[in-house]
């Protein structure tokens, strides 16, 4: 997969940030998985907080020689809807985008083929997930840097296609065992499919499909 082109100002910098470890992980994930993502013929790809982009503009650019799904980016934060967006365009793909908070606005009869997260995991106090400054809130995750992710535990197999694959990035202070037990219990299959050592970080992917 070719990594796009991501262009930030030093005011984008403000308030996104810029592609990093994480974001590049989770698009090295998808180039493992490229193969099995063409079969499936996508309909709708979604990414959970787009930030700049790159990875929902990686996918893109990736699978549209092959099939032409809808991309979605969403983000609680609209800089990075416009910015996710005008990567898109930079890279010569198409992609919606839409302000909300996770999935607040996701109806259940969305259904989606290919889900990508990249949540805040950096553990902090709970009440710092409130924090209004929004480069805080890429990266805030309240108590042992779960609290924003299981907001979506729930909904994820709601919207997931029959075949779909949802794709998530954690680290080591999350418990990856932790949540691929809740995903068991919610009938979904689980595993860590690359992991990367990083400055004082232990970057996973997990990947879920539905249970047959």
């Amino acid at each position: 997969m070719d990594t796009p082109i991501v262009k930030l100002s030093d005011k984008d910098l403000e308030s996104v940030y810029e592609p990093s470890e994480d974001s590049f992980l989770l698009i090295d994930a998808l180039e493992n998985d490229l193969e099995v993502l063409k079969s499936l013929r996508p309909v709708m790809c979604l990414e959970i907080g787009s930030g700049s982009g790159v990875v929902i503009t990686a996918l893109a650019m990736a699978l549209r020689n092959h099939c032409q799904p809808c991309h979605l980016a969403i983000d609680i934060n609209f800089h990075a809807c416009e910015i996710s967006k005008r990567t898109a365009i930079q890279n010569s793909v198409d992609l919606d985008t839409v302000q909300m908070d996770l999935l607040s606005c996701i109806r259940d009869d969305c259904i989606f083929d290919v889900i990508v997260f990249n949540p805040p995991y950096v553990v902090t106090n709970d009440d710092e997930i409130s924090n209004g400054d929004v480069l805080f809130k890429a990266w805030a995750g309240g108590a042992n840097g779960r609290k924003v992710m299981e907001r979506v535990f729930l909904t994820i197999p709601n919207i997931l296609s029959d075949l779909g694959v949802f794709y998530m990035l954690v680290i080591k202070e999350n418990d990856p065992e932790y949540i691929l037990r809740v995903f068991r219990s919610l009938n979904m299959i689980g595993e860590i499919v690359i992991e990367r050592r990083i400055r004082g970080e232990h970057l996973y992917i997990l990947r879920f499909r539905k249970a047959k």
